[in-house]
């Protein structure tokens, strides 16, 4: 399989293994400082090892890296959790562990990319220097697309200086770079590898496929640009029609994406942990289960999300449906998420892991997994060009057999033929909450309302009983403050 998964700080395949935990402090070319400067390929390569820990350790922990997504429709939170509820309830204060989390470690990230690309002109040109270059570009754009997603007017750092007194850059000029970054990396790195990286690194087919989702989040708000709907339709064709050069497909059922997944066919981008080696993912099993199986009820699906959810294979696959407690007398009781202490059902695609007991899952196993974290699939790509290519032109019969392939494996019938424009859109929009429910990595139905600007018609479309929003959203709650830390150090960071 040709994959493209993101790996952390140690990655034991092939016999290869990186610790570079421990060799961030010991090797002179991993540090991110002014200093650090490359003469050779191999240099430049190890260099690389940085930009996939600093993603890993920034999602191996669900609710830490996608909390922003909290805002949407299918996803709340336990009230005793106030650093999330503040997420929930648009009421994000910049003092927010999670977010200053987040806001530092992308930016680490871009730090570790940095590096590679300032510093790339000293080592000789060679098939190696342009992977660990394409990497680093896509890596940079990758952080980028998140960062001015979430916070709408970031500081652009393109160098390995310091800056304290750095503006904000507008969001055009932000995805001005994303492009140019994934279209260098896009140009850069393989179709495949031969290596240890055969599964886990970029590749052509990861920058093609992110630059089209770029693409279509820049049709919409606050950008609202529609030739780039044009865009997005022809970039997300060609991995459509290239697929089989990265071996990317549907998998046969919405089940068989979840079942402690490692490696398939559909992903395209996701961050992979090996726990027997130290690296652990938190995000599965406990942070998205029930309390009532030790789980930490860290989220969980919003009531109206999960009654509206279309029936059939693939919402059997994404939710629990029947939880086994276990009673005081020891005796083992079947019951419905109406019975559970948060009365919420809970997202099942998120649990299956290495020794899951389906019968008793309150035996404590282990708080963490190797189980992958997965950012973008095939069947995104799909559900781009069919909403892309309906906007930029009509919703023909390519745009129905792209979102109708997605529905047929969720035991959906083909949509309705002759829709509007309009129409059409609305169903992919749908179609992209429903498939990918739950956060994962990538957050899409968060990033799908903003860019919409229906934010404010889900938060009005709440159960009674879900946490309350006091103060109803409006745009301005669209995005995420700059943590306070930073503002303090650099005023010119506040709007």
């Amino acid at each position: 399989m040709k994959k493209s998964i993101i790996y952390t700080c140690m990655l034991f395949l092939l016999g290869m293994l990186f610790v570079a935990c421990d060799v961030l402090e010991e090797k002179v070319e991993s540090k991110i400082v002014a200093e650090t400067y490359f003469t050779t390929a191999e240099q430049l390569a190890n260099a690389v090892n940085p930009i996939y820990y600093e993603f890993c350790d920034l999602c191996d922990n669900n609710t830490r890296f996608n909390g922003i997504c909290l805002g949407a429709n299918d996803v709340t939170t336990n009230p005793a959790y106030t650093v999330l509820v503040e997420f929930e309830t648009f009421n994000i204060s910049g003092s927010n562990d999670k977010l200053k989390y987040w806001w530092k470690g992308f930016y680490k990230a871009i730090k570790a990319c940095n590096n590679i690309i300032v510093n790339s002109p000293k080592v000789p040109d060679s098939e190696e220097k342009n992977i660990a270059l394409g990497q680093a570009y896509f890596g940079r754009a990758w952080a980028y697309f998140w960062l001015v997603r979430v916070h709408n007017r970031i500081p652009l750092l393109l160098d390995i200086d310091m800056h304290p007194d750095i503006k904000l850059s507008e969001p055009t000029v932000v995805y001005e770079q994303i492009i140019d970054d994934l279209k260098k990396a896009e140009t850069l790195l393989p179709d495949s590898y031969s290596d240890y990286r055969a599964k886990i690194a970029y590749t052509k087919g990861t920058a093609k496929s992110v630059l089209s989702l770029v693409y279509l989040t820049m049709a919409g708000y606050p950008v609202k640009d529609a030739s780039m709907y044009a865009l997005a339709a022809q970039k997300a064709k060609e991995v459509i029609d290239n697929k089989d050069v990265w071996g990317y497909r549907l998998l046969d059922s919405c089940a068989e994406l979840w079942k402690n997944v490692k490696y398939n066919d559909e992903i395209i981008l996701g961050y992979y942990f090996n726990n027997q080696n130290g690296v652990a993912n938190q995000s599965s099993p406990y942070n998205g289960m029930p309390s009532e199986w030790t789980g930490w009820d860290g989220y969980f699906a919003e009531l109206n999300f999960y009654k509206k959810f279309p029936e059939g294979p693939r919402k059997d696959a994404t939710f629990g449906k029947e939880y086994p407690v276990k009673n005081a007398d020891g005796s083992i009781s079947i019951v419905d998420y109406t019975q559970l202490k948060m009365k919420h059902p809970y997202y099942r695609k998120m649990w299956d892991y290495d020794g899951m007991n389906w019968e008793e899952p309150w035996i404590y196993y282990d708080w963490t997994s190797s189980r992958t974290t997965v950012a973008m699939r095939y069947a995104e790509v799909l559900l781009i060009y069919a909403e892309a290519k309906a906007m930029s032109s009509s919703p023909d019969e390519s745009a129905y057999d792209a979102i109708n392939q997605v529905r047929r494996r969720a035991g959906l019938p083909d949509l309705t033929p002759g829709l509007s424009q309009t129409a059409f859109r609305d169903s992919v929009i749908a179609e992209r909450a429903w498939e990918f429910a739950g956060l994962e990595a990538n957050g899409s139905n968060w990033f799908d309302l903003v860019r919409t600007e229906r934010v404010e018609e889900a938060a009005a479309d709440r159960d009674p009983s879900e946490i309350p929003i006091l103060t109803p959203p409006t745009k301005d709650d669209y995005f995420a403050p700059i943590p306070d830390y930073d503002v303090l150090l650099n005023p010119k960071l506040k709007d």
